[in-house]
C-alpha cells in the first residue's frame, strides 16, 4: 500500500495496548477479534471498533495473516483528516468503510455509519469519527 495521510486534527481516545493480527494500514478501520487484538475489517458485517493511527512494524515488510504487531488505534469519536478513500465523497456524507480495503467510503443505506465528512480539499477528507 502507498504512504497514506492520516492526521488526528483533534483526537478521540487513542488505545495503544493491542495487537494487529495481519496486515494493516493507518486510517484503515479495524474490528476485535480476540482479547486485545484486532483486524483490518474484510465483511461488509464487521463491526468496527476503531481506525489505525499508528502500526509498529518495519515500514518496507507486510506481516503475514497470523503475525501480529503493536497497534494504536482512535475510537471514540474525534475529528481526522486523510486521503484514504473509496470513490467520491462530499461533505455532510454519512461515512462506512470499504470491506475489501478497510478504508473511507460514502455510507449506503444499509451499511455501517463509521463517521461524517466535514469538509472536502482535493483528496483530503475532513471527517468526523462515529465510532
Amino acid at each position: 500500500m502507498s504512504d497514506i495521510y492520516f492526521n488526528p486534527s483533534h483526537p478521540g481516545i487513542a488505545y495503544g495496548d493491542g495487537e494487529l493480527l495481519g496486515p494493516g494500514e493507518k486510517g484503515q478501520f479495524v474490528k476485535l477479534v480476540d482479547n486485545d487484538t484486532f483486524q483490518v475489517v474484510s465483511d461488509a458485517a464487521d463491526v468496527p471498533v476503531g481506525i489505525i493511527y499508528h502500526l509498529d512494524k518495519m515500514p518496507l515488510l507486510t506481516p503475514a495473516d497470523t503475525e501480529r504487531n503493536k497497534v494504536a488505534i482512535f475510537l471514540d469519536g474525534g475529528v481526522y483528516e486523510t486521503d484514504n478513500i473509496t470513490g467520491t465523497i462530499s461533505a455532510d456524507d454519512d461515512l462506512s468503510f470499504d470491506p475489501t480495503a478497510g478504508n473511507i467510503k460514502v455510507a449506503g443505506e444499509t451499511e455501517t455509519v463509521v463517521g461524517k465528512a466535514l469538509a472536502i480539499e482535493g483528496s483530503l477528507v475532513k471527517f468526523k469519527l462515529a465510532l
